[in-house]
């Protein structure tokens, strides 16, 4: 009888206080609502994912992660629906090990550290320096002694940590981190080079043609989920070779040489 609680307190640990009573060897048994894909997402990296003025989620991710989801019911014979989950970048790995949400969908990269697992990745992405005009930056070696911005728990930062003499510091979201780059009080901003590109062009600000790290960008599951990872993979090579993809590539500016 202890045997068997303890088999239960272990279950319930790994997938949470879930309504989802189908079998937890199957896809629709890991997720946890029934027909919906809770996500996580942090919405202050436009073009990837951002609020809009009517307080909507809007982006690149959003859209794929929709045409995922309409992949899936296909493939799978469900009729899932999305619900949004919005927080902080660096709560949303946290927020799949506490089994909160399925899915982690905010301009993720692959690290061995991160504790999770990681779908096909559905673009390429590369870390980048922006700054302003006025600052004399020009290479990586020039931020030695600059206060340089980056996510907390991002590639970004981890990139800054390995520039000699660069100050990392954290001081808010990406929307926050480049108000502080326009007013002064930062001398750079690393981020991925379309979100970069997008303050370039909205904030007049300048973009070096150095490149820090090449990426890839993708959804994160639960570890202890792989189902979930092998459904969301299966969809994403399916959405990869359809034109949906080249039409959200140029409709959020993303289109590659």
């Amino acid at each position: 009888m202890k045997k068997l609680l303890l088999i239960g307190i272990v279950l319930f640990c790994l997938f949470g206080c879930s309504t989802n009573h189908e079998d937890i060897n199957t896809f629709k048994g890991q997720i946890l609502k029934a027909d919906t894909l809770i996500v996580g997402t942090s919405p202050d990296y436009p073009p990837f994912e951002t609020m809009n003025a009517s307080g909507q989620l809007e982006g690149f991710e959003i859209d794929v992660l929709e045409k995922l989801v309409a992949i899936i019911n296909e493939q799978q014979g469900t009729q899932l629906k999305l619900e949004w989950k919005v927080m902080d970048f660096n709560n949303i790995i946290g927020a799949l090990q506490a089994n909160q949400i399925d899915i982690g969908m905010s301009a993720f990269t692959y690290r061995a550290d991160r504790d999770c697992l990681f779908a096909k990745p559905h673009i390429l992405s590369k870390q980048v320096i922006i700054t302003r005009a006025d600052t004399g930056i020009t290479t990586k070696e020039d931020l030695a002694g600059k206060k340089v911005g980056a996510g907390i728990g991002t590639t970004g930062a981890k990139v800054v940590e390995k520039i000699d003499g660069a100050i990392l510091v954290h001081p808010g979201d990406y929307t926050i981190m480049f108000q502080a780059l326009q007013a002064g009080q930062l001398d750079a901003v690393v981020c991925d080079e379309s979100v970069g590109d997008n303050y370039v062009l909205s904030m007049g600000f300048v973009k070096l043609e150095e490149v820090l790290a090449d990426e890839s960008m993708s959804a994160i599951i639960n570890k202890n989920k792989p189902l979930i990872e092998e459904t969301v993979s299966q969809a994403v090579e399916e959405f990869l070779n359809s034109p949906d993809y080249q039409l959200l590539l140029q409709k959020w500016g993303l289109v590659t040489e």
